[in-house]
């Protein structure tokens, strides 16, 4: 099985604002959403994305004033990332977000959106991850992550079948096989050339991780944690530092 870096190098990577529904969709959501949040900078206007992908938070933020680290190991994606965000204040790392300690030391907000907590390697990196994000916050900082909800019961038949997208051209869907703590993911991608379907699958493991879990997590690591609420298909989870 793949690692989750390498599954987004080969495959994932290059088809992900097109998975999501375009990125301007994104983007326009996760608009929306800080608004509604009142998310602005109040003290050094310094922000971390953890897991940033194409910038469908990281722009928005640097949009309202916010300094942005995006971090995220996939080129492919930091590349769109750096093609959207002229004139912007975005600075772009390739790394793996558990070092996020090597590239900014405090920040008054952290975000780690998009289901991205689940392709950590185990539960102890997440725990790792979220120490980390709890020492560079500064006092009053804030943490936004959002993930499925894997507390609810797993999809089993037909319905571990999810067709995410499709066009003439292409056509993506998904296969998940539930193991205890992990689920198999086997992402399948069809795309058109010369009047013949291209068939491409590759799989990698994330982890079926409860949002409850990492609620008791950010309070373990001295966090105010807000009630959990929805965000369309995912939990929001909002986490304070006390000043």
């Amino acid at each position: 099985m793949r690692s989750v870096k390498d599954h987004y190098d080969e495959l994932l990577g290059p088809v992900y604002s097109w998975i999501i529904g375009d990125f301007d969709n994104a983007y326009a959501n996760n608009v929306a959403l800080f608004e509604k949040m009142s998310v602005s900078p109040n003290s050094n206007a310094a922000a971390v994305d953890l897991g940033c992908g194409p910038g469908c938070q990281a722009i928005p933020l640097a949009e309202r004033g916010f300094s942005v680290t995006a971090i995220d190991f996939c080129d492919s994606l930091l590349l769109e990332l750096q093609e959207r965000a002229s004139g912007l204040e975005i600075r772009t790392v390739c790394d793996d977000m558990l070092n996020v300690e090597q590239h900014i030391s405090e920040v008054e907000l952290a975000v780690c959106m998009g289901d991205t907590l689940v392709h950590l390697p185990d539960l102890d990196a997440v725990d790792d991850l979220i120490v980390k994000v709890g020492r560079i916050l500064s006092p009053g900082g804030r943490f936004i992550a959002t993930l499925r909800d894997y507390a609810a019961p797993p999809p089993t038949g037909a319905d571990r079948f999810i067709p995410l997208r499709s066009s003439d051209e292409r056509i993506f869907t998904c296969f998940l096989d539930y193991q205890g703590d992990v689920i198999d993911v086997h992402d399948i991608l069809q795309v058109r050339r010369d009047g013949s379907w291209d068939l491409r699958i590759s799989n990698y493991q994330k982890l079926a991780l409860d949002y409850r879990r990492v609620a008791e997590r950010l309070r373990d690591a001295g966090l105010r944690v807000s009630e959990p609420s929805r965000d369309g298909a995912m939990i929001l989870l909002e986490a304070l530092k006390p000043a």
